[in-house]
């Protein structure tokens, strides 16, 4: 077997069969690939050691991305408008999800009509279960 760059460049590669140059070439390429390898272990043991984690991946490929809640990302967690749950008797489309600050119209009724904010909670809808 050859030991050198100069035995290897000694070798007759133009004339070996093509199956004999797949076979070589999956051969050195496994070889190598063991190699990266072993290597990339030796270097997660030193950054897990220094207290971090090496993440590597192929060139061309998207790593994969940790979020926080599952695999959902940011954009999946935003569902659109909430249902409303007050509404102005006085302007039916002005509605509060009642999230956040009440709404100027809302904190105005319950000053001038001294009643609290659930005096203005929408009904609740008639579902086909409770009509029968």
């Amino acid at each position: 077997m050859a030991r050198t760059v100069e035995d290897i460049e000694q070798l007759d590669l133009e004339n070996l069969p093509d199956e004999q140059l797949r076979t070589l070439q999956n051969r050195i390429r496994e070889i190598i690939n063991r190699r990266v390898q072993s290597r990339l272990d030796e270097y997660r043991l030193m950054a897990r050691e220094a207290g971090y984690q090496l993440s590597l991946f192929k060139i061309g490929e998207e790593p994969e991305r940790r979020r926080g809640r599952g695999e959902r990302g940011r954009q999946d967690q935003r569902r659109g408008p909430l249902p409303a749950k007050y509404r102005n008797p006085e302007n039916p489309s002005e509605i509060w999800s009642g999230r956040g600050i009440p709404p100027r119209w809302l904190r105005e009724l319950m000053e001038r009509t001294g009643k609290p904010k659930e005096a203005f909670l929408v009904a609740p809808q008639e579902t086909p279960e409770a009509a029968s």
